[in-house]
């Protein structure tokens, strides 16, 4: 196999090559491991709630049930249970934790009737609470909180009183809760939750929306966890690959160089050893004005003419040797053979 056909595949290989490299990268761009499921859970979440009253003329009772609307100066507190329960399809160690809060969000109208956030104050009613479950499959959160409904009203109209502005006020009581999954086959899945209901205070009717989707349900594949791990596997034997086959040619490209100059200086050895009765070394290159030139292609063809007129051929070789020069002159015509390193 000659030299050129051996470069034909070689550069054949290094496209295939880089073509693998881009294929890998494309695909780490796409990737998507749908993997097996190693966990699913379901939290349900509820809340339910009574309201207490003030001393009045009005009511039968000294409570009201959930889910009605309620003249804001009766209440005197909301009493309400917010319940959250985990279950896992398997045994896990869980850790959890969880904090009651309730903000106070005062709100005016823009020119354009957007709602704008004017006030806003949190209180802590639960601090944080941290528990550690090995084993299970399950736990639970339930908290009781009592809302004195009369100070946060009175706190509210207290500040449009003393900045003469006149907002809507929403008391937003919310039980935050963030817990890690650790298994066999599952590290530090971590999932925030919460359970968060509404209260309007500055109206005169009051009522709890829910503000909290009631189910919370995920199954867990494995390619979460090593879903990033793949796309840089796939990201580094991409560019790896790109790599070789840019080297390859890079090298091919230092060889055949190195070759063509050592073809190059072979000619050159061999044409001075075999025909050096007939050439003529020369400093200078020799001046061709008003001579009718001749190019030769093959240098035997250079020796035949000598021969035949019985002329010496001349050889002018430059400095850095990237170029030879062999000439037979014959009255006004010069035959030519040139010699350059490629």
């Amino acid at each position: 196999m000659n030299n050129n056909k051996k470069n034909i595949y070689i550069i054949i290989l290094s496209i295939i090559i880089f073509l693998l490299g881009i294929i890998f990268i494309i695909y780490g761009l796409n990737f998507k491991n749908d993997g097996t499921k190693v966990y699913s859970y379901k939290a349900q979440k509820s809340d339910n709630y009574e309201v207490l009253l003030k001393p009045n003329n009005f009511y039968s009772t000294e409570k009201l049930p959930a889910g009605g609307y309620y003249a804001s100066n009766s209440i005197n507190s909301y009493i309400i249970n917010l319940k959250y329960d985990f279950e896992g399809n398997k045994k896990a160690n869980i850790d959890y934790n969880y904090n009651i809060i309730a903000e106070l969000v005062g709100i005016v109208k823009s020119n354009d009737n957007i709602d704008k956030e004017v006030w806003n104050r949190s209180f802590l009613l639960k601090d944080n609470s941290y528990y550690n479950q090995e084993n299970t499959d399950n736990f639970s959160v339930e908290e009781a909180v009592n809302i004195d409904y009369p100070y946060y009203y009175n706190l509210a109209h207290l500040y449009e009183k003393t900045y003469q502005i006149t907002i809507d006020t929403i008391l937003k009581l919310r039980l935050n809760i963030s817990y890690n999954i650790n298994s066999s086959d599952l590290v530090n899945e971590k999932i925030d939750d919460f359970i968060e209901l509404d209260i309007p205070i500055t109206n005169t009717v009051s009522e709890i929306k829910e503000n909290y989707q009631n189910v919370l349900s995920n199954e867990i594949n494995s390619h979460l966890q090593n879903n990033e791990f793949h796309k840089i596997i796939f990201y580094a034997v991409g560019a790896l690959f790109i790599i070789i086959s840019i080297s390859i040619i890079i090298i091919l490209k230092i060889l055949n160089k190195k070759n063509k100059k050592e073809i190059y200086i072979r000619n050159i050895n061999h044409i001075i050893k075999y025909y050096k009765d007939l050439i003529v070394k020369i400093a200078n290159e020799p001046d061709l004005t008003n001579l009718k030139t001749i190019n030769i292609s093959i240098f035997e063809d250079l020796i035949d003419i000598a021969e035949q007129t019985q002329n010496v051929i001349l050889h002018y070789e430059s400095l850095d040797n990237v170029k030879n020069v062999f000439y037979v002159i014959i009255d006004n015509l010069v035959y030519i053979y040139n010699l350059h390193l490629p």
